[in-house]
């Protein structure tokens, strides 16, 4: 069982063949309470993540099952992690942009929008989708709870791409900084090693005012990093990396941490601001970066991240 969830949760996509396709009918904002209970807690159960989001366990199973299918977490050994970044108490705005980006990545989705952009009805556009990217067999009523999140976070208008969302992200973020607003988003990559440190500085960053995107670092066959990120990332002022003796020697850190990353980084004019937890070097490529110290006093570290993510408009 936790190698066919690990397939189903890898950006939605379904092999052919597939018969395990179903998902159950939950309220997006049930969704909502089971991600922020995997985003915060460390490979959690399904008992754990339903006593955590203080919902029934039926229903946070129904959540995680969907969850998993559309590639929003991951399943392994009936344990959950997120699968892509999500804004752990963030506004409703961020959370519904989180799981719309996801949404909308979906090979399903991408090809039920495909069909309704050549005139199908919604109906004939999810049966051909559905067929091309092999669920079998096919089902209606098993995929309308997934259709129900599509448009009601508008996930099917015909033509829309990825690529509009981050657009979407960029423009609002521009026009923020207009408005002369002081709010700061920052996008935390940590290594699942280093949760417990993460959870007390996204603690004390939300306290500041600081709205925080996590992300765990994870690669997976054929996986873009810029191309996961995105969605986080451009409605970002600071991506803050946490750099230590666990994370260096992760695949995500020896493999991802490039050119590619990098540039996109700068392309959404985010600052970058390492974050070093011991004694571990930095990775070239960040080198350069003026990193916020933890690996002495937390307290210090602390003070000197809020000073440089504060101490002036966005960065700019």
């Amino acid at each position: 069982m936790a190698k066919a969830q690990r397939q189903s949760g890898s950006n939605g996509q379904v092999g052919h063949g597939a018969t395990n396709y179903r998902f159950e009918p939950v309220k997006l904002e049930s969704l909502f309470e089971v991600l922020d209970a995997v985003s915060w807690l460390e490979w959690p159960t399904g008992s754990e993540v339903a006593q955590f989001a203080g919902i029934d366990p039926r229903t946070a199973g129904k959540a995680l099952k969907n969850a998993m299918q559309a590639g929003l977490v991951d399943c392994l050994s009936s344990k959950y992690s997120l699968a892509a970044p999500y804004p752990y108490q963030g506004s409703a705005h961020q959370k519904q942009a989180a799981v719309r980006d996801v949404l909308v990545r979906m090979p399903l989705l991408i090809s039920v929008r495909q069909f309704l952009s050549l005139g199908d009805k919604l109906d004939i556009a999810l049966r051909k989708g559905a067929t091309l990217v092999g669920v079998r067999p096919y089902i209606a009523s098993n995929l309308a709870p997934l259709i129900r999140w599509a448009e009601t976070l508008h996930a099917l208008q015909p033509g829309l791409i990825a690529e509009d969302l981050v657009e979407e992200a960029v423009i609002s973020k521009e026009q923020r900084h207009k408005d002369g607003s002081k709010r700061v988003v920052a996008f935390l990559s940590h290594g699942s090693g280093d949760k417990p440190f993460i959870r007390q500085l996204a603690t004390d960053l939300t306290a500041n005012d600081i709205d925080v995107w996590l992300d765990e670092q994870k690669i997976r066959v054929g996986d873009s990093i810029p191309d996961k990120i995105a969605q986080g990332l451009a409605e970002s002022d600071y991506f803050l990396i946490a750099m230590s003796q666990k994370s260096a020697t992760s695949e995500w850190v020896k493999k991802e941490l490039n050119n590619a990353l990098v540039s996109e980084v700068k392309k959404r004019d985010v600052h970058v601001i390492p974050l070093k937890l011991d004694d571990t070097a930095m990775p070239t490529i960040i080198s350069d970066k003026k990193y916020a110290d933890f690996s002495v006093s937390y307290k210090a570290g602390l003070g000197a991240l809020l000073a440089a993510l504060k101490g002036s408009t966005h960065g700019q």
